[in-house]
């Protein structure tokens, strides 16, 4: 007598748990070949496949001489996904992030509104003016995105590299965001901060009367002096944007120059949070403990780029003050014990197991905080020879055992994790 297998169903799929499904589609996220292949297989897997492909999508424009940035994987022409989602329009309800860039094309900027309409479930918008003024896009683009940002589920806003002419426009963009609760900014600066910031205060420009943004989130990329500025006019919002109960704080500084105004700025910008920052990311020297700055009483994580390569007249941090200042901030976390995870990027041209003492210090700090279950180093080692990052395949073979000699005792726990190219991958 012959054993038979159970007939395999209708569409010649073994049906799996739905579980299992969705693992396999979270494990597959970042592969959209992967992914468009899942979504053929049957109804089971065609919901969660199509909702990760097309949960974040990218509008670019598809001029070189225009843009330069290139597409990603997410990255859709703007007339064509308006067809197709009107050919599948379940698909519009499936987008919860969108990405755009300016759009210098009367054809893509008609279909903007139209398509932002249909994102009927979008809960984040991020705008990349790519160095374009605000002015400088038309006044159909201006009102589709006006639109999307009043909208209710807009509650994360993203605005990177834009110029205004006015800061009270700038203003007036935020201002149109009533339920924000995670803002980033990344380069943005205005033409007349200077005459702003000279103005008396009763005749500061503020947001519209009667909003009051309670944020939950704040990322910061400041470069340079004017864009620090910026941040300095934020600051002085008062009322109109509270920043006293934010749980996630990144302020990351970029420039040759202003070192001194760029670790103050930051310092200025941890002393507007009280009690409930749980998430940090820094990538400047303090030079004081941080607890005098914060309440770190909740801080759960915190991430530390350390910026160690010299390029021509840079004002950076010393690394042996830098090892020092962490270890110093990390024997006060210790006395809370409740950190969880640490990440330390680095980006170095010599040896990184150089400045041993401090570095032993450092983990004989890390190594009290028993709360901790995670300490990361992603490495990113800048060739001066040849003038640019190093390929992956270029880093020493004795990187995990150097990771390993300069923390120890974190090593000894097992919580140790390296990453090398960690920024700058080949």
């Amino acid at each position: 007598m012959t054993s038979q297998s159970a007939p395999l169903p209708a569409d010649g799929f073994l049906s799996l748990p739905q579980e299992l499904v969705d693992n396999v589609i979270e494990h597959n996220q970042d592969d959209p070949a992967t992914l468009y292949a899942c979504a053929l297989v049957n109804s089971t897997w065609t919901y969660p496949a199509q909702s990760a492909l097309f949960a974040r999508v990218h509008f670019y424009h598809h001029s070189g001489r225009v843009y330069r940035a290139k597409p990603t994987k997410n990255s859709h022409r703007i007339d064509r996904f308006c067809e197709l989602i009107t050919s599948y329009p379940h698909l519009a309800a499936l987008v919860r992030s969108v990405e755009v860039e300016p759009l210098i094309d009367a054809s893509q900027e008609a279909c903007l509104g139209l398509v932002l309409s249909k994102f009927t479930n979008l809960k984040r918008i991020s705008l990349d003016l790519a160095g374009y003024y605000w002015d400088e896009l038309s006044q159909c683009m201006r009102d589709a995105l006006l639109t999307t940002f009043r909208s209710p589920n807009i509650t994360n806003v993203e605005l990177r590299e834009g110029l205004f002419f006015r800061c009270a426009d700038f203003l007036a963009l935020l201002g149109a965001c009533e339920h924000l609760k995670r803002l980033s900014l990344y380069y943005m600066s205005c033409d007349d901060l200077e005459d702003v910031l000279n103005a008396p205060e009763e005749s500061l420009t503020t947001l519209p009367k009667g909003i009051n943004l309670q944020l939950d989130s704040l990322t910061l990329g400041l470069y340079e002096n004017s864009y620090l500025s910026l941040m300095h006019r934020l600051l002085q919002l008062g009322e109109s944007m509270d920043l006293s109960h934010l749980h996630r704080l990144s302020v990351l500084t970029a420039g040759t120059g202003h070192l001194q105004e760029r670790i103050e700025t930051t310092k200025e910008i941890l002393k507007l949070n009280s009690h409930s920052l749980e998430h940090l990311v820094l990538n400047v020297c303090l030079g004081e403990p941080l607890a005098k700055l914060i309440d770190v009483s909740q801080l759960r994580s915190i991430q530390v780029k350390l910026w160690w390569v010299r390029m021509r007249s840079d004002q950076q941090t010393d690394s042996v003050v830098w090892l020092k200042w962490l270890a110093e901030t990390f024997n006060d976390l210790a006395k809370h014990r409740v950190v969880e995870e640490v990440a330390f990027e680095v980006f170095y041209s010599a040896s990184i197991a150089s400045h041993v003492e401090e570095w032993h210090a450092l983990d004989k700090a890390l190594s009290q905080i028993s709360s901790l279950t995670r300490v990361s180093v992603g490495l990113d080692c800048y060739d001066c020879t040849k003038g640019r990052w190093k390929y992956h395949t270029e880093y020493p073979k004795t990187v995990a055992t150097d990771v390993k000699f300069i923390l120890p005792l974190v090593s000894q726990r097992g919580i140790l994790t390296h990453e090398v190219a960690a920024n700058y991958p080949s």
